[in-house]
């Protein structure tokens, strides 16, 4: 991210946090930034083995000088990492305080408070911090210093190094040097403007990994020049499982490198997890990789399932077989499941709902399958598209992504609404304040779908009067009855008309009426609906 020589485990860091931090722009759920506190937390792990490597590599120096008898070029080596360590510890102090301050600021003085969701989210506190109060600047500069500091001492020793500073403006990036908007931004800007609490801290340890990197870097070139990396069998030897992230969505590979601490290529390691053999590289480092994966009882109130794997290095260390046994603690984070639903926002039995169905945080790895409890499913055309067509009121969406279960989704389906009814004489409306002057020759029975529904659902909105009855009614008396008993839309009135008089009434009365689906099935509807035509 800085420029320079990197290892493959700060290049693996740095790509740890740009992912982290692109899963903030999106601006998803709080619970990332509880991920923010937990990467924060993995790289203070981190730097406490780098701060305790560190000052061992300065004992090795500080031993192989001593047992060397002390010569001058071996003492200006051992006060060159003392240096190097005494920039290092300062500018660590110095972003510690940073750190301290900001939570304090954020909490109102309560530290306890520094990981609730409330304090993780705040962001106007820490931009004044490091911004508008111009904290982020002094940061700046003592990140310029240290690195023009450590550059100078490592060349004292005839060490090279093309490190540039940490403290980047967005135009030295070539993430954004070509971006006419963002390029303009300074450091302060670009890395703590509007930024939450959670990626502010996690920012500022994220740079002491860095700091601390480079320090153990410098280190292990001053301790060559003296002889103090001479390997005369391991003193100490531990195993490592460095991943992608310790935090996977389900349905998503979990990626990290296991390797040996002080391993050299000449050992040959041979490497296993959960017994099975793993393929070891040139520099000795074996790769993991599995589908990750948990039941739904196994995640937590935050969406967080615990698990492990367990692993083991073996090597041949001077004709003994050596076992290094690892149990690794990583953890599955719950996909979260989104239902973009049509117009109508809503479910409806036996019609062609079209639902977008996505899982944002498995991104391309996205395969989607459905499963459906009181229904039926129809992929559509695109990705997480799909038709789904309630046949019962109580619907279960099962979601899966290449062949792994997700979750299921719950919903109630509802009954189409029924339409208006309304009478049309001769092809207009029925005007009631207006009446007849005659009986009509016939009579249309207009069913009118919902429009709302029939925007969305133009395929199921199809309603036909199927029962019902018309009357000639005269006083109390029905002088004629024409009975509905099939799938109509107009009647003819001859029989009625032939003995209508002036002061007449024409009852029509639908008992009935039928929807017909986008599958042509028909569904019935108790209607029960009357209108009235007077003949003047």
């Amino acid at each position: 991210m800085a420029g320079g020589k990197e290892t493959p485990r700060q290049r693996m860091i740095g790509m740890m946090y740009l992912v982290l931090t692109a899963l903030l722009a999106l601006q998803i759920k709080d619970t990332v930034l509880e991920k923010f506190a937990l990467m924060e937390e993995g790289l203070g792990s981190s730097n406490s083995s780098y701060m305790a490597e560190n000052n061992n590599t300065v004992s090795n120096i500080t031993s192989e000088v001593a047992n060397q008898g002390d010569k001058p070029e071996d003492v200006a080596v051992l006060e060159s990492a003392k240096n190097v360590r005494a920039l290092t510890t300062d500018v660590i102090t110095f972003i510690d305080g940073m750190k301290e301050e900001l939570e304090l600021g954020a909490t109102g003085g309560d530290l306890t408070k520094r990981k609730e969701r409330s304090v993780l989210k705040k962001y106007e506190e820490p931009s004044h911090y490091m911004v508008e109060k111009g904290n982020a600047n002094i940061l700046k500069e003592k990140l310029d210093q240290y690195n023009a500091d450590m550059l100078g001492i490592l060349q004292e020793n005839a060490i090279s190094r093309d490190w540039r500073t940490l403290a980047l403006n967005a135009n030295e990036m070539d993430l954004y040097k070509d971006n006419p908007e963002e390029r303009k931004k300074g450091f302060a800007d670009l890395n703590f403007y509007k930024t939450p609490l959670a990626s502010t801290i996690a920012q500022l340890t994220f740079y002491q990994n860095q700091i601390y990197a480079r320090e153990s870097d410098a280190l292990g070139e001053l301790a060559a020049k003296v002889g103090a990396t001479t390997f005369k069998g391991f003193d100490v030897i531990s195993g490592t499982v460095l991943p992608v992230s310790n935090i996977v969505t389900a349905g998503t590979n979990f990626e990290a490198q296991l390797f040996l601490t002080a391993a050299n290529s000449a050992l040959a390691p041979e490497m296993t997890k959960d017994g099975q053999s793993l393929t070891v590289d040139d520099e000795g480092r074996g790769k993991v990789e599995f589908k990750a994966s948990a039941r739904d009882a196994d995640y937590d109130a935050n969406g967080l399932a615990k698990k492990t794997f367990k692993a083991e290095i073996k090597y041949n260390n001077n004709g003994v077989e050596e076992v290094i046994p690892i149990t690794h603690e990583y953890f599955v984070a719950k996909p979260t499941i989104q239902i973009g639903l049509n117009a109508v926002s809503a479910l409806y039995l036996n019609c062609a709902n079209n639902l977008k169905i996505d899982v944002p945080s498995l991104g391309p790895a996205y395969q989607p399958s459905f499963q459906v409890t009181g229904g039926k499913a129809v992929p559509g055309a695109n990705k997480g598209d799909v038709m789904i067509a309630p046949n019962q009121r109580n619907i279960k969406i099962g979601v899966s992504s290449a062949g792994i279960f997700i979750d299921n989704v719950d919903f109630t389906a509802r009954r189409a609404p029924l339409p208006t009814f309304k009478l049309q004489v001769n092809g207009k409306d029925y005007n009631a304040s207006q009446g007849l002057n005659s009986a009509p020759a016939s009579v249309t029975l207009f069913l009118s779908a919902d429009a709302e529904f029939k925007a969305a659902y133009p395929d199921d909105a199809r309603f036909f009067v199927t029962k019902g009855k018309i009357e000639l009614a005269r006083g109390s008396n029905a002088i004629k009855v024409i009975q509905i008993k099939d799938r109509t839309f107009s009647v003819n009135l001859a029989e009625i008309r032939s003995q209508a008089r002036k002061g007449d009434r024409i009852v029509v009365e639908v008992e009935e009426v039928t929807r017909y689906n986008f599958e042509n099935v028909p569904e019935t509807f108790t209607f029960g609906e009357k209108k009235v035509m007077s003949i003047n």
